[in-house]
C-alpha cells in the first residue's frame, strides 16, 4: 500500500514509483475529475482504466474488506472524506465471498490487524493485489463522496 497526495508530483516524490503507477497519478492530476460523470473511462482497454464513482459512505460494520488478484487500485478522493481500512492479507483472513475468477474481488470477515487511512480531496492510496482494503467508510456520519479509481492490470507492472 502506498499513501500520498497529488501534490507529490510537484516535489518529485513520484520518482521512486514504478513508471506505470507514476504515469497514472500524473494523468489523474492533469484530468478534470470534478467535471467527469460517474462511469468507466478506458485508458488502455481492460489493462488500464479509470472508474469515476459517486457514493455515500457508511459505517464500518456495513462494509467488508476486499482484495483483488488481477488489478492494482489507485483510489483518489475527489470530493468528501472517507476512512479506508487496510490490512496485509494472510491465511488468517477468512473470505466470505470469492469472486476473484469472475469479477476480480473477494470480500473478507473483519481482520484483527486492520489500520485506517483518512482520504480527503487530493489524497490517494494504492492497493496491490492481496492487500485488503475497506473503502467508503464514514468518519462520523455518512457523507457523499466522489472518487477516482484507476485499475491497473499487473501485466503492465511486469513489463518494465
Amino acid at each position: 500500500m502506498i499513501f500520498g497526495d497529488t501534490g507529490m508530483t510537484k516535489t518529485g516524490e513520484f520518482g521512486a514509483l514504478h513508471p506505470v503507477l507514476r504515469d497514472a497519478l500524473l494523468r489523474l492530476e492533469r484530468t478534470d475529475l470534478k467535471g467527469m460523470e460517474p462511469g468507466k473511462y478506458e485508458w488502455d482497454g481492460d489493462r488500464l482504466f479509470l472508474l469515476v464513482q459517486e457514493s455515500v459512505t457508511a459505517p464500518k460494520t456495513a462494509k467488508k474488506p476486499e482484495s483483488h488478484r488481477r488489478y492494482v487500485d489507485i483510489q483518489l478522493l475527489i470530493e468528501g472524506e472517507e476512512w479506508i481500512g487496510y490490512a496485509r492479507k494472510s491465511v488468517s483472513h477468512l473470505s466470505c465471498e470469492d469472486e476473484l475468477d469472475a469479477k476480480d474481488y473477494a470480500l473478507y470477515e473483519d481482520p484483527e490487524d486492520e489500520i485506517g487511512l483518512i482520504l480527503r480531496p487530493g489524497k490517494f492510496a494504492i492497493f496491490f493485489p492481496d492487500e485488503l482494503h475497506r473503502p467508503c467508510v464514514c468518519l462520523e456520519a455518512p457523507v457523499r463522496i466522489k472518487k477516482a479509481v484507476v485499475k491497473i492490470d499487473l501485466i503492465l507492472l511486469e513489463k518494465e
